[in-house]
């Protein structure tokens, strides 16, 4: 299947439409296994404005999309388009969790290419554990657990977002920047906001850096800690059911 991508950027609004990922290891060169094949293309919108250097409460962005990436190649196509900004990175972490919760190889290198690479181990246990683990409590497991970070998303209805799908996210409104020597770059502190949290809010730790072994390459904003993504959100109403994520 071939595959075309277009780019439009007007007055610091990007917008970048994909068509459906690629199939087969042959079509695009990284993908190992047949991947599902979208009934729309992906339309990705990165707006706001977070500064890289100076710390400035205030600032936020939004990234809204009509579904989450369905391969790598289509993660990867996204990042091109949002990852250079701190906001984007945030939002590309959503989208690396959620590809996990539906197929753990494809969601595991996403996850590889959007953090450094000593922030791996431990969010993909935690992921298990909300995704996979049967503990013997149905309540236990959060399925919606990247959908109560989506606008529109409460427990009362289920977690069931408004569409097309919105990640808002803001620069910590008590925390400055910090410069950090093992990543010679700042630490940038930023919240996502989501009714699955009584405060409102999760922190999201991005950074740039040239460190080599590290999938920024110096290019990318990745994740350098995100602790409050992986904690469990509140569980859903018993009364509204969890429709599930495009």
């Amino acid at each position: 299947m071939k595959k075309k991508t277009f780019l439009n950027v007007l007055r610091g609004v990007a917008v970048l439409t994909l068509t459906a990922g690629c199939l087969v290891l042959s079509a695009c060169g990284d993908e190992t296994e047949k991947d599902p094949v979208p009934s729309e293309p992906l339309t990705v919108t990165i707006t706001g404005t977070i500064s890289h250097t100076d710390y400035t409460p205030g600032q936020s962005g939004t990234i809204i999309f009509n579904r989450f990436p369905a391969s790598v190649a289509e993660f990867k196509q996204v990042r091109e388009q949002i990852g250079r900004e701190p906001h984007g990175a945030a939002a590309l972490q959503l989208m690396a969790y959620e590809m996990y919760r539906r197929n753990k190889k494809r969601g595991e290198e996403c996850i590889r290419l959007n953090n450094v690479t000593n922030n791996i181990t431990i969010p993909i246990s935690r992921l298990n554990e909300l995704f996979y683990t049967n503990s013997g409590d149905p309540g236990y497991q959060r399925p919606y657990q990247i959908a109560a970070f989506l606008k529109g998303a409460t427990p009362e209805n289920g977690y069931n977002p408004q569409k097309p799908y919105t990640i808002e996210v803001r620069v910590n409104p008590v925390q400055n920047y910090v410069y950090s020597n093992d990543y010679q770059a700042n630490v940038l502190y930023l919240q996502v906001l989501t009714k699955g949290k009584d405060r409102g809010e999760e922190g999201v730790e991005v950074i740039k850096t040239h460190r080599p072994g590290e999938p920024s390459n110096g290019d990318y904003y990745i994740v350098f800690k995100s602790p409050g993504l992986y904690s469990s959100v509140k569980g859903v109403s018993f009364t509204t059911p969890f429709n599930g994520l495009d």
